[in-house]
């Protein structure tokens, strides 16, 4: 019999055995050395940790064991590494199945006006959040008010995307270490480009100018 420790995977405890918890432990480690310790490094970890306790949550809803190597290898493989070396057909290839398998409808509250339907409506079918606002719109008026009971239900039963695999989910795209890290890094130099335009805007030196 197999020795066992209990850990903490992202605010979910696991019975995990000796030998797959060595190759986890040394797995965590290696991507923690390579993000570092800035926010945005403590950040994109914290989501493959949260994805990888997703991924033991489900295999553990099956057959209620402890966390095994070959679980552990599995979802290595799954995850993938910072340096994983594939081509940029292979790499298209996966995208294009893993967007057939995996795509799910969620609410996008980053762009949402109300309750996030119409953004998350538009990332899952790829259209412009503003022609779906507009075809909402005027669904409302040709159904008497019927579009505006079905947004209520979209609302009440469509999961809202509270984390980076939800958000990677909600846009078809594979959820391993690469595309988390892209979509942190994208989403942190959004809001710098932001806030540089904001402050290219002039609003700072004339709100010096003019302080009534």
């Amino acid at each position: 019999m197999k020795k066992t420790f209990t850990i903490n995977i992202s605010g979910s405890v696991f019975h995990i055995e000796e030998d797959a918890y060595e190759v986890l432990q040394k797995y965590m480690s290696n991507l923690k050395h390579h993000f570092g310790n800035t926010e945005e490094g403590k950040e994109i970890t914290a989501d493959i940790e949260a994805r990888i306790a997703e991924l033991f949550l489900e295999k553990s809803s099956e057959t209620k064991n402890v966390v095994t190597l070959d679980w552990v290898n599995e979802v290595v493989e799954t995850m993938g590494t910072f340096d994983d070396n594939m081509d940029e057909e292979s790499d298209s290839n996966r995208a294009q199945e893993q967007t057939k398998r995996k795509k799910r409808l969620y609410r996008d509250p980053e762009q949402s006006v109300l309750g996030g339907v119409c953004s998350g409506l538009a990332a899952y079918f790829n259209m412009d959040i503003a022609i779906v606002r507009i075809l909402v719109v005027l669904l409302f008026f040709v159904t008497s008010g019927g579009a505006l009971l079905a947004y209520v239900i979209l609302w009440i039963a469509v999961p809202k995307a509270l984390n980076t695999a939800q958000r990677l989910e909600m846009r078809g795209e594979e959820v391993t270490v690469k595309n988390i890290e892209k979509f942190i890094k994208d989403e942190v130099n959004s809001v710098k480009e932001s806030y540089n335009k904001f402050r290219k805007s002039g609003f700072f030196s004339k709100k010096q100018k003019n302080p009534s």
